[in-house]
């Protein structure tokens, strides 16, 4: 019996290794704690962006800049400062992930002002930089 559940949980996780073994992206160690601390502030960003599109649709170009200051651009950068360094994303990121992030957030900072100025091209070629970013980010590196 107990032999029986170990094949068959081996045969369940058969099917994850091999997608693993197919992921050709960057595989980044860190502790869980701080990759549930970049989980959280991808999250955040998502909520951010969510925020920034609705206000760009209502016309309410100045909350689309707020958000995405406040909420991703530069002023945004530092989030784990003061966390313990197991929970600290950016220390356990290859220098080429971090370049990305800071890329993201300068993006944002850009789009915040295109904004704020009402360039409505100019901020839209910003924000796409921003997800972008995420993009880009997303396509080359993995945390699991």
């Amino acid at each position: 019996m107990r032999r029986a559940g170990l094949v068959a949980l081996a045969a369940a996780l058969l099917p994850l290794a091999a997608v693993a073994a197919e992921d050709g992206r960057q595989f980044v160690a860190m502790p869980a704690e701080a990759r549930a601390e970049l989980r959280a502030e991808m999250i955040d960003f998502q909520s951010a962006l969510h925020q920034i599109v609705a206000a760009l649709g209502e016309g309410r170009h100045g909350d689309a800049a707020d958000a995405a200051e406040k909420q991703i651009g530069v002023s945004a950068m530092g989030r784990h400062r003061h966390a313990a360094p197991n929970a600290r994303p950016g220390m356990h990121m290859p220098a080429e992930m971090h370049a990305i992030a800071r890329g993201m957030h300068v993006s944002a900072s850009e789009f915040a002002k295109a904004a704020r100025a009402g360039d409505v091209a100019k901020s839209l070629q910003s924000l796409q930089t921003v997800t972008g970013a995420c993009v880009s980010c997303h396509r080359a590196y993995r945390t699991q």
